[in-house]
């Protein structure tokens, strides 16, 4: 029994003898962190801007987030391919026939030039 109460005694000790050293980041080094995490930020934001600039909303609707353009994108695609793949063939003939699914995404009579998915529509993450 002493025998494991002193090697613990002094595996402790020797613990708290040994300084721990952690990395400190220059000044230089922390500015240009600080300058990379800016321009990170800034390209992340300007592709959030085209994205919205690409789905489609109402002008008077506010700026959306980050979450609800993803999403309104999702949904957005989702119709589109949905819409493509429902298209009858050029001489094919014949109407195509609308899903349930697709007849959700109708467009509102006085916006048929402007593609359109209500948020209630955008499922929830």
């Amino acid at each position: 029994m002493l025998g494991g109460s002193g090697s613990s005694q002094k595996s402790s000790s020797m613990a708290s003898s040994k300084k721990i050293r952690r990395r400190v980041a220059t000044l230089a080094q922390r500015r240009a962190a600080n300058i990379r995490e800016r321009r990170r930020m800034y390209n992340l934001n300007e592709a959030f801007d085209k994205l919205r600039r690409k789905v489609p909303t109402f002008a008077y609707e506010k700026r959306l987030s980050r979450i609800e353009t993803l999403r309104l994108a999702i949904t957005y695609i989702g119709f589109m391919t949905e819409l493509l793949q429902s298209t009858p063939s050029p001489g094919g003939g014949g109407d195509a026939v609308q899903s349930p699914a697709s007849a959700a995404y109708a467009l509102p009579p006085q916006h048929h030039d402007i593609p359109y998915a209500p948020y209630s529509l955008i499922p929830p993450v």
